[in-house]
């Protein structure tokens, strides 16, 4: 770096006009163009070197305020060595993107489509941080599904970092898992339910003056002073901010200098999704959900509401600072395409339908008889009677005749030489088609209560051997981060009432590493079912407008 006799710093390769570079002999960012007095007066220790030239020190915290000044600046980790396995060619440019940008906001939002290989981008990202600290004074918290500590996080830790970083899977009862926390390890691994051990809930007069006191494990957690990074991974489990996970977690937080929060689905359920991501990240901007939700939905009917206009603006304005690749710009892989295969009603669930519609109430085999409460009960139970099996008040399973539809499924396994995922909403329909399907083929199941070494032997065995033809499972334990592209059909035996589960569900198979077309099917036999795949629809255009306009400020 030298001046010249017109005042003019250049380098032997280039002059320095409009923008910073960085100059690695003295580790100075340079910049020559307007706006010098806001960085003088913002950047710590920037220094005027006249001619509309200031000069700033590279450190991760001038590279942030920068950043947030809207200057272009160098990436942040230009110099890293982005350590991988030989499993890997070489980073992504999109991947490293992803991990410059989560250094530089301490407190965002990454959008990415699924199977965009975030989980790598933010493991790096982490890493880099670490070294910015002494040894051993920065740590990571990852927040996961269940079915993606070991599969997707510590098989990426151990693939990428083996030598390098530890980890921890904070997984089991309570007094195993402070064991496991008090190990020394640079990532802890945690599944959302895990945070909520060893909480009480004081109750106080009215439901927002309840009281939340943790103690034991949870408050180990939150008292480790030296987790300073918290990574959110399917954190849709936030998007309701009155629950007492996100309660406990922004407690769990307190004043964590990073956080990040990784979904592929931000509004799948609506613009009102977003307040709840929001409150964790920036405090929604101070306003009350009521006031939010007051501002982006109108009422059409008593206790139906929509989005009003502009409501897509106003959850974009809340979710910042975000960054979104769809998948389309990171892999170019076959297509996936939706059909929908209507399926025939047998006589008994035609008669119960008939007796539900007109009596508010069924009488199933063996004499029991079943009364739902209201209209949304009404609703739930034709569903259940639609695929098989149906709940009396004690929460007994009913088995009712479901053969047309069982023949269109048998027919489905038929059509394809490859493996299939079939999701059913249901545990009890979940049993009924694995004991079906396993006179005649090989299939595991994954449900609430199904243990996580058993979970990850059905994964390994769908994804790397000839074991399994298929995996039966609830959508909601396994629709999150797991890789299943030794598949290619995606078969909804019932429909989810859950857009980001549908969503997630489908990429499980149609994710980079899939060779081959995927088809999802749609199974219907009731107007009911229709209606909810029409909404799934709906909520998944609203969210494509929002990512659209996130992708605009990163491609």
């Amino acid at each position: 770096m030298v001046r010249t006799a017109e005042g003019r710093v250049e380098r032997e390769d280039y002059i320095l006009l409009t923008e910073f570079f960085h100059d690695p002999a003295t580790n100075y960012l340079i910049y020559q163009g307007p706006g010098v007095d806001r960085i003088l007066a913002a950047v710590p220790g920037s220094i005027a070197l006249g001619y509309q030239l200031v000069a700033a020190k590279r450190t991760l915290f001038n590279c942030q305020m920068l950043r947030w000044l809207d200057y272009p600046v160098p990436p942040v980790m230009q110099h890293y060595d982005w350590p991988h396995g030989s499993h890997i060619e070489k980073p992504l440019a999109h991947q490293m993107v992803m991990a410059n940008f989560m250094v530089l906001h301490p407190r965002s939002f990454n959008f990415t489509d699924m199977g965009g290989m975030k989980t790598l981008s933010a493991c790096w990202a982490a890493e880099w941080l670490m070294k910015q600290y002494p040894a051993g004074e920065c740590k990571a918290l990852i927040v996961a599904p269940l079915s993606a500590l070991q599969a997707t996080w510590g098989d990426t830790i151990f693939a990428n970092f083996a030598g390098r970083r530890t980890f921890e899977i904070l997984h089991g009862k309570a007094d195993k898992r402070l064991k496991l926390l008090e190990k020394y390890a640079d990532f802890y691994v945690i599944n959302p339910k895990g945070l909520i051990t060893d909480v009480q809930v004081l109750r106080g007069k009215t439901k927002h003056k309840n009281r939340i006191v943790i103690d034991g494990f949870a408050a180990a957690l939150r008292d480790r002073k030296d987790i300073k990074i918290v990574i959110c991974d399917e954190a849709t489990y936030l998007k309701d901010y009155s629950t007492l996970q996100s309660k406990v977690f922004e407690q769990i937080l307190n004043d964590r200098p990073y956080v990040c929060l990784m979904t592929g689905t931000p509004i799948a359920g609506g613009p009102k999704d977003a307040y709840g991501l929001a409150k964790v990240i920036n405090n929604a901007g101070g306003e009350s959900f009521r006031s939010f939700f007051a501002r982006t939905y109108i009422e059409v009917s008593e206790r139906k509401f929509k989005p009003r206009k502009g409501a897509i603006e106003e959850a974009k304005r809340l979710l910042t600072p975000s960054i979104a690749f769809p998948i389309e710009k990171i892999w170019d892989g076959p297509p996936l395409t939706v059909q929908r295969r209507e399926v025939a009603l047998s006589a008994e669930q035609t008669q119960l339908l008939r007796d539900l519609k007109r009596d508010l109430q069924v009488t199933v085999k063996g004499g029991s008889v079943i009364t739902p409460m209201n209209a949304a009960a009404v609703r739930a139970k034709a569903i259940q009677i639609s695929l098989g099996a149906i709940y009396d008040a004690d929460h007994i399973a009913h088995e009712v005749d479901v053969g047309p539809r069982l023949k269109v499924v048998e027919e489905l396994i038929e059509e394809t030489n490859r493996k299939i995922l079939i999701f059913a909403p249901l545990t009890c329909v979940v049993n009924l088609l694995y004991d079906r399907l396993n006179k005649h083929w090989r299939f595991a199941k994954v449900i609430g209560a199904t243990p996580k070494k058993a979970r990850e032997e059905a994964f390994r065995k769908f994804q790397n051997t000839d074991d399994l033809d298929g995996i039966i499972a609830d959508p909601g334990t396994m629709a999150h981060s797991i890789n299943l592209y030794a598949g290619d059909m995606v078969i909804w035996y019932g429909p989810t009432e859950k857009p980001e589960l549908y969503l997630q569900g489908n990429k499980r198979v149609h994710r980079p590493g899939q060779k081959f077309p995927v088809t999802v099917v749609q199974m219907v036999a009731t107007a009911i079912e229709r209606g909810i795949y029409k909404t799934l629809e709906g909520n998944v255009s609203m969210q494509d407008v929002l990512l659209d306009w996130i992708r605009r400020d990163v491609l």
